[in-house]
């Protein structure tokens, strides 16, 4: 009987974990899609091309690489191919 306990004990306790997993999750993707929808309001109102500074252009790589082909969806201020290099 206490196997039979401990067992549905985890069998919940996994699907809590997976559930604020999910939550969260969802909470992120949404303001990564927020953050997409600013950044492109904000590139139209520039209207000009945005030059990053070498500091920038090593953090924009810091973080961008380990997106690796997924970077591809998100990338404004280069194109993929100059990121690459």
């Amino acid at each position: 009987m206490k196997n039979c306990w401990e067992t549905a004990q985890r069998n919940i306790f996994s699907e809590l974990i997976s559930f604020i997993g999910k939550m969260a999750q969802e909470n992120l993707s949404k303001q990564i899609e927020y953050l997409k929808v600013k950044n492109e309001i904000l590139r139209k109102r520039t209207g000009k091309r945005i030059l990053p500074t070498p500091i920038e252009r090593r953090k924009l790589l810091k973080f961008g690489i380990p997106l690796g082909k997924e970077i591809k969806s998100i990338i404004t201020i280069v194109r993929y191919e100059t990121f690459l290099l």
